[in-house]
């Protein structure tokens, strides 16, 4: 059954607000309650009520000290400058499993290698497309890398490995990195990826060694102490601003692997190392905005307002409405829709976030974070739109602390999103404002 509230309406109140910034500590997010609302009144309504400008705002940029990067559906490798945020630059440490166990080559004498190749499928990229220099080690660290529920892996983490010999065949070290490119692969087409070939040596002591140490290849176990994986990265050196990509690659996708393309009496074959669910992964990111508006801010709060930031990995935003307990207790909230427009050229390959979070902190579990919802970028517009009514709401009914908003890349452990928000100073034509429609009762 369907339950109905009657109320008396007295009187309907626009409020509208411009934002300042300063800088926050940051924390990961974990549930979620009320998705974000959408604007549940009339343009019109809006345009013919009353309005003010009561609010005080305040924004800031914070940096994050700690990001989970193990075992993402999308991993990150390469390199770039981004010309607001500075260099960034990701590398892919990973496990890989043999086809089967305690394989059988046969009589090595026979056997002519042909090829070694690991090939990545792509899922997308940031930036530029183009040639980047690719370099593979073998992972050397005594423990690998840790397949334990428990065992985190950060954005700052890494393990040893033997960076004194490149698995890549020098003809080969530099690659042209496109994820709109067509692979075949023995003349059937697959999915994009990026094929990166190795010193076929090392493919021949793989096979020498399932022969000479027969018990490293009899079980999945024993095949992780005998062979610990593959520390994949770039090595670009000093790019100018605007040049590179970061290119996100779908690890535990079927064709995602380590092949060795091998003839034995003039017959065709291949044995495959694959990177699935039982093989752990992180990704290695470094982020420097040393040199950058991005940490004034985050140094000088005060300044976000010309700029704030949000990159993936890296910053957070932040949103303090301090004077909106201004609203009258008795007041019910038809929408408070809060605009951020953003820095952005068309055509520039540094876009904003397709989509951001909103959060809140959990005060019941400090460090961590509540999803408010989600908001998409407007190409048309170039911001972002959310209503925050059900949360004002909350807060003005005494059932919430009036503690800030968090704004984040959606993908903010698995992609090279970054968001650069305009300030209450801003030189642009549009500032950031929010507005909420309220009747008191």
């Amino acid at each position: 059954m369907t339950k109905k509230h009657s109320f008396t309406w007295r009187k309907s109140i626009v409020f509208s607000a411009t934002f300042l910034f300063i800088a926050l500590v940051s924390v990961s997010c974990k549930k979620k309650e009320n998705l974000i609302g959408t604007n549940t009144i009339d343009q019109n309504d809006l345009l013919s009520s009353n309005g003010q400008d009561t609010f005080q705002l305040v924004t800031y940029t914070f940096k994050e000290d700690s990001t989970i990067t193990k075992d993402n559906v999308v991993s990150l490798l390469g390199s770039y400058n981004d010309p607001t945020f500075g260099p960034v630059n990701a590398e892919i440490f990973s496990q890989l499993h043999i086809q089967s166990l305690s394989p059988d080559f046969g009589d090595l004498t026979t056997v002519v290698v042909d090829s070694f190749v690991l090939g990545l499928v792509y899922s997308g990229f940031y930036g530029e497309t183009g040639d980047q220099i690719i370099e593979v080690f073998e992972i050397d660290d005594a423990d690998g890398i840790s397949n334990e529920d428990d065992s985190l892996y950060y954005q700052f983490s890494t393990v040893s490995s033997d960076q004194a010999t490149d698995w890549v065949d020098p003809n080969y070290s530099t690659v042209s990195m496109n994820p709109d490119d067509i692979t075949i692969i023995d003349g059937v087409e697959v999915p994009s990826q990026l094929r990166i070939h190795l010193d076929t040596n090392r493919a021949k002591t793989f096979m020498q060694d399932a022969a000479l140490l027969p018990t490293s290849f009899e079980s999945i176990e024993a095949f992780s102490d005998y062979f610990k994986g593959l520390h994949i990265r770039t090595a670009n050196g000093v790019q100018a601003q605007g040049e590179g990509g970061a290119f996100y690659f779908s690890l535990k996708a079927a064709s995602s692997k380590m092949t060795i393309y091998y003839t034995q009496d003039g017959e065709a074959k291949t044995y495959d190392f694959y990177i699935n669910g039982e093989t752990p992964h992180f990704n290695h990111v470094d982020m420097d905005i040393s040199m950058t508006r991005v940490q004034d801010v985050i140094d000088n709060p005060d300044q976000g307002q010309q700029e704030f930031y949000a990159q993936a990995f890296n910053t957070r935003a932040a949103i303090e409405m301090p004077t909106i307990t201004d609203i009258p207790a008795n007041a019910i909230l038809h929408s408070a829709v809060m605009n951020l427009s953003v820095s952005h050229q068309t055509g520039v390959e540094f876009e904003p976030a397709g989509a951001m979070t909103v959060l809140r902190e959990d005060p019941d579990s400090p460090g961590q974070y509540i999803a408010l919802g989600n908001a998409v970028y407007s190409s048309v517009n170039k911001r972002y739109s959310f209503d925050l009514r059900f949360h004002v709401q909350r807060i003005l009914n005494g059932e919430l602390e009036n503690t800030p908003l968090i704004l984040a890349p959606l993908f903010f452990n698995s992609s090279a999103d970054r968001i650069i928000f305009n300030g209450p100073e801003t030189i642009n034509k549009v500032k950031p404002s929010l507005r909420i429609l309220y009747t008191e009762f």
